[in-house]
């Protein structure tokens, strides 16, 4: 069974969104974990750290940690790698059912329904990034029954996701190298040599008794040998 493979379009203007917001999220992250940790250095010097202190510490630390791993999941979308589009799925449901549970937990209240929008927001994300484009552009294996022509960006080439069952590689034949030719040079034409063979109707003496022949005759006028 052949394994189906897809040719990477080019990168679509969603994925460029995802790549924008997670960069913009990395530098929250970032600014959040400067602030948590001014406030552990404020209470430190201020009450000797405590309990407050290391709350502080740990939080501007996971925000740290968040900003770094905002910033690689943008350049994995960036680059169409195939764990960013895992991690972005992940996350992707962890807010759906966030959203969920804070919906059911808070009743039909203002700010209960407020989870409405983190909802919207992970399905319309795990909708795009199951689309055959999105999927195609971070190697993702594509539906033979929905395969389609996919817009690359102005002035590429198109791409097309196919398999090796439906569209064959043709076969190349291999380079043709030229024999060097030999100089040939045309052979003269030797004549044989000529050697007149007596014809045994022309007998110029008689074989019995050598006296000489008259030209055509049949006997010998001598010894009456037959000539010919």
């Amino acid at each position: 069974m052949a394994v189906p493979y897809v040719i990477r379009p080019a990168r679509p203007f969603g994925v460029l969104v995802l790549t924008i917001l997670q960069i913009i999220s990395g530098i929250g992250d970032l600014f959040l974990g400067i602030i948590l940790l001014l406030a552990y250095a404020v209470v430190s010097a201020l009450i000797g750290g405590g309990f407050l202190g290391t709350a502080f510490l740990l939080l501007g630390m996971v925000a740290f940690g968040l900003g770094i791993f905002s910033f690689a999941l943008a350049y994995g979308l960036w680059t169409g790698k195939g764990w960013a589009w895992g991690l972005s799925i992940i996350g992707a449901l962890i807010g759906l059912a966030l959203g969920v549970l804070g919906l059911a937990l808070g009743g039909l209240t203002i700010e209960s329904l407020t989870n409405l929008i983190p909802i919207i927001l992970s399905a319309l994300v795990l909708v795009y990034l199951n689309t055959d484009a999105v999927r195609a552009f971070f190697g993702r294996s594509v539906g033979i029954a929905t395969v389609r022509p996919v817009v690359p960006a102005a002035g590429g080439p198109p791409y097309l996701p196919v398999t090796q069952s439906q569209y064959p590689q043709p076969s190349v034949p291999p380079p043709y190298y030229p024999q060097p030719q030999q100089a040939t040079f045309p052979q003269p034409a030797v004549q044989q040599p000529y050697y007149p063979q007596p014809s045994p109707w022309e007998v110029g003496f008689c074989r019995n008794c050598g006296s000489p022949a008259q030209p055509g005759a049949n006997f010998c006028d001598r010894c009456g040998a037959r000539l010919r």
